[in-house]
């Protein structure tokens, strides 16, 4: 399949928002701007589980998994999240959105996630950078 077939092909990314985040504005912002770019965008929600966002994962086919943490608790439930992702055989980026201190930045990222995106990252910014992930993650799978 030649490169403009794989960037051409819309670009699935699902989000969620883990454990007992309950701050959702900045996802909301992220989902609908991304959805105004082409992106075709699934949104569980509020609370959900490693497990639930795995399973949604792989019933919807994604090419990216995007994770919003602002309260703390993220290096466990990435952690897991990334750990069922790959028992399931499920080879989709991972990014993660929030407060995320700059030390936790780097051992997440050498946990597997690819991108960890701060506070205030532009939307277009977010979507530049995704699709380079998921153009670079469908050449390398060919």
């Amino acid at each position: 399949m030649p490169e403009t077939d794989i960037a051409s092909r819309p670009i699935r990314v699902l989000f969620a928002k883990g454990g007992l985040d309950a701050h959702e504005r900045g996802i909301h912002v992220v989902v609908l701007g991304l959805r105004d770019m082409g992106f075709e965008v699934i949104y569980l929600g509020l609370r959900r589980s490693p497990e639930e966002i795995v399973r949604a994962a792989s019933d919807e086919d994604v090419d990216v998994v995007g994770i919003s943490s602002l309260s703390g608790s993220h290096r466990k439930f990435v952690g897991t999240t990334l750990r069922l992702l790959r028992e399931s055989n499920i080879s989709c980026g991972v990014v993660l959105g929030g407060l995320i201190p700059p030390e936790d930045r780097v051992a997440l990222i050498d946990e597997g996630v690819d991108i960890v995106f701060p506070p205030g990252t532009l939307v277009q910014d977010i979507a530049e950078q995704l699709r380079a992930l998921v153009v670079n993650k469908r050449i390398r799978q060919q």
